[in-house]
């Protein structure tokens, strides 16, 4: 599976519609898909192709920030009618309303966590809707946290793009503990 992820990315980087699949992938990662957009991000930067950082960067932040959005109203809309039978099917009442409890506490801090790492943004957006987060809150720390996860990955790949693609393409591990090291050293930087 990891294989065919990595050979789509290598493929979609390489066509004349890499920022409009970015622009898709990041969207989607962000509301309903389980494809991480950054993949894409480095594959589009490590080849070198006409785009620079900064415009990689801003296409995914935006796209995820909106994504977020609508996994937002998702979570607030339709989750009684999707949502809650899951939930209810496999008895994780209370271990859901704990979730949200400790959301609804820390909203900030989990949503910013939630945007900056490699837990699936989606189950962030939807579980605000959900649990009915302060919706300026939840845009403010989208736009932080995926700001700074596709800028600090943008800039990297595009410095160091040729060893991160092999490394990745050699030992997709080697660029997942890459970036929990990135977003551990910002934790610690901005929040302790």
């Amino acid at each position: 599976m990891k294989n065919k992820i990595l050979q789509w990315s290598e493929k979609m980087a390489n066509s004349d519609h890499a920022l409009q699949t970015l622009f898709w992938v990041s969207f989607l990662e962000s509301c309903i898909s389980p494809f991480p957009a950054y993949f894409l991000v480095m594959f589009i930067l490590a080849q070198k192709t006409k785009y620079n950082w900064k415009k990689v960067a801003l296409v995914a932040t935006v796209s995820s920030v909106l994504g977020g959005i609508v996994g937002y109203f998702i979570g607030h809309f339709l989750f009684q009618l999707i949502g809650q039978p899951i939930v209810d099917f496999y008895h994780l009442q209370a271990d859901f309303a704990r979730f949200g409890a400790k959301l609804q506490a820390r909203q900030f801090l989990i949503l910013l966590i939630a945007a900056m790492t490699p837990i699936p943004f989606k189950v962030a957006s939807i579980a605000s809707g959900v649990f009915s987060v302060n919706f300026v809150i939840f845009i403010f720390t989208a736009i932080l946290g995926r700001g700074l996860k596709f800028t600090v990955i943008s800039y990297l790949t595009e410095k160091y793009g040729k060893k991160m693609k092999e490394n990745m393409t050699k030992n997709p591990w080697v660029s997942i503990i890459t970036f929990l090291v990135i977003i551990l050293v910002l934790y610690l930087i901005f929040f302790l």
